[in-house]
């Protein structure tokens, strides 16, 4: 096999390469995903009731997905808030991320270390325990949150920016980006690795031949290393929409894992997944399209 792909041409040989890369996967996905996930297509079809010889459903057409869109307030509000959520911390994660990239591609003392500690959050954590430090920590939840850190509390920031004669209203978004910063933190970590491997894959030739026309870093960046940047960038937008739309404390996913196993109505949870489903791919492939056609522009 190996010596049959090293005889095929380079297209062809890269084509190889991908889908063995990509093998494990569907390997997994038929194994242990298709099936719930034609289960749960059938139940959205269905009232679900879980009676003492097991789950038993009567056939509900498309009741369930009527009552979703029609007569659930709940689910539209929670839909609409996710949506809105998105719009703004998409952007910031880009943007932070992208700045971590740019700092951690140059050479410094320790820049291995700073790369690792910056992918760790993805490699250790979990929804669920992200969701518990942010609690602990940049939350003001039943644990304590921020005001119980001395850094945070009056005597900490809010007190110095007061002293400084810094009005209310600046010290309240002061703190609010303070509290976005844990969050941004855990949610860049695969963003800053596939801004790092675009930056790698810039020539080095292009940075120099705009340093003897005089171009400045600054100039460089915007002409040489965000068009560059630009694939990189539509598959960091897709995969940051999807993290952002999937999280734990997602108020639709919340909705849709209560509906199932609190109020134990799996028909109803599964259309609720399904139409969460349907709205995500329509607006990543009108997204995919619209960011897709200025990246063919740029490398035009």
């Amino acid at each position: 096999m190996i010596s049959r792909l090293r005889s095929l041409p380079y297209t062809k040989k890269k084509q190889w390469y991908g889908f063995l890369f990509v093998l494990p996967w569907v390997i997994g996905f038929i194994l242990f995903f298709a099936g719930p996930l034609i289960t749960s297509f059938k139940y959205s079809f269905y009232n679900m009731e879980l009676t003492p010889d097991g789950l038993k459903g009567s056939f509900a057409g498309w009741e369930n997905f009527r009552y979703a869109i029609f007569r659930d307030p709940q689910f539209i509000r929670e839909a609409v808030n996710s949506f809105v959520n998105m719009f703004y911390s998409v952007p910031l994660i880009l943007i932070y991320s992208l700045f971590v990239a740019v700092l951690l591609k140059n050479k410094f003392r320790g820049r291995g270390l700073m790369r690792a500690i910056s992918f760790l959050p993805v490699i250790i954590a979990s929804g669920v325990l992200m969701q518990i430090l942010k609690e602990d920590v940049f939350s003001q939840g039943l644990r304590g949150g921020a005001e119980s850190v001395y850094l945070f509390s009056g005597a900490g920031i809010n007190g110095i920016l007061t002293e400084l004669g810094i009005g209310p209203q600046l010290i309240e978004v002061f703190n609010n980006v303070i509290a976005r910063i844990f969050d941004l933190t855990w949610r860049s970590g695969v963003q800053v690795l596939l801004f790092l491997a675009g930056l790698h894959a810039i020539s080095g030739d292009l940075y120099e031949a705009s340093a003897v026309e005089g171009a400045r870093a600054w100039e460089q960046f915007w002409k040489i290393t965000l068009p560059m940047l630009t694939p990189i960038m539509l598959l960091n937008v897709v995969y940051t929409i999807i993290d952002t739309f999937t999280d734990y404390g997602n108020g639709v996913i919340l909705m849709i894992y209560n509906t199932a196993f609190s109020q134990v109505r799996f028909g109803y949870s599964s259309a609720l997944a399904w139409l969460y489903l349907l709205g995500i791919a329509l607006f990543l492939g009108a997204l995919y399209a619209l960011i897709k056609k200025r990246i063919v522009n740029l490398q035009d």
